[in-house]
């Protein structure tokens, strides 16, 4: 069967299973919601550009979509997308996945229910639960693996799934080097999957390495792996990379607002309108000193900004 187009080109394969892991709270299911939406907006996704997706799914596996997830996706600005939810789904009976031989099917008719058109980019919230019941066996979570793949490949969808990360324990000489590692359960989730995610949080990174903020970082297995820092917007919940990925109309808004005359502006009024616009006081100060590399703006006086003469 012909596989359909990957859903970014050297990441996501088409027709995969990618994984995004993470401890219980971090926000995988907000970052998915922004991935929906910088995929709808055809937006590159950290920095690459998108393949051809028709449309997007959410199958929401461990919560309630009406009460807890939807509220992260209509914060990212995609209310409408398609979505179900078993937990909402008032005529499904949750006894069903007693039989996890079966879960696999039970899989397949949550997507059915979605109808998604060949081409299309499935998330499914959390996959967890259909990698055979038993996720430190290796067995089951290959065996549950190859179905997955099959029933995506028939269907002609590519799949990312959020999965669980295992328990940190207080010295780090005993954690995991490598972020993807930290998935909880089999090394078969690694082996039958594609891509592997993880979203790391504050409280990882400032005990492990000194520093606050999250950390993305996805590991294909025909690319190089690359890592974002990530910061969560207060206002909204919703994250910011840090490092110059995405970041590119922040920059062309915050040059925008920074006038050409004599007295220019201070840097407290672009802070303030950046926050009405979702933007960060670090995300200001960085697009600043980015636009004074460039050269496009100056400094008369300290704290505040013009244009260049010569722009």
């Amino acid at each position: 069967m012909a596989l359909p187009p990957d859903p970014i080109p050297g990441i996501l394969p088409g027709g995969g299973i990618s994984l995004l892991a993470g401890l219980s709270g971090t926000g995988k299911t907000t970052l998915i919601a922004q991935i929906a939406r910088w995929v709808c907006d055809r937006q590159p996704v950290f920095g690459h550009q998108l393949g051809p997706i028709p449309m997007q799914g959410v199958l929401s596996a461990d919560r309630s979509w009406v009460q807890d997830t939807a509220l992260w996706f209509t914060a990212a600005g995609l209310p409408e997308i398609p979505w179900y939810s078993f937990e909402d789904d008032e005529a499904f009976n949750p006894k069903r996945f007693r039989r996890k031989w079966d879960r696999v099917s039970l899989l397949a008719e949550g997507i059915d229910h979605l109808q998604l058109p060949p081409g299309s980019l499935l998330y499914v919230d959390t996959l967890a639960l259909f990698l055979g019941g038993n996720l430190l066996d290796y067995d089951t979570c290959a065996i549950a693996a190859i179905e997955i793949r099959r029933l995506l490949q028939e269907r002609g969808l590519s799949l990312i799934g959020t999965c669980h990360a295992g328990k940190h324990k207080a010295d780090r000489r005993q954690q995991y080097l490598r972020l993807q590692d930290r998935i909880l359960g089999s090394a078969a989730q690694h082996g039958y999957s594609d891509t592997q995610m993880y979203l790391a949080c504050p409280a990882e990174l400032e005990y492990e390495h000194g520093q606050g903020g999250y950390l993305f970082a996805w590991h294909p297995h025909h690319a190089p792996a690359e890592s974002f820092v990530l910061e969560r917007d207060p206002k909204t919940g919703l994250f910011i990379p840090q490092d110059g990925i995405a970041l590119e109309a922040g920059r062309d808004l915050v040059f925008s607002w920074i006038p050409d005359s004599a007295t220019g502006i201070a840097t407290l009024e672009l802070v303030e309108r950046a926050e009405e616009q979702g933007l960060s006081r670090k995300t200001v100060q960085r697009r600043l000193v980015d636009l004074l590399r460039d050269g496009l703006i100056e400094r008369p006086v300290k704290g505040r900004y013009r244009k260049t003469t010569t722009h």
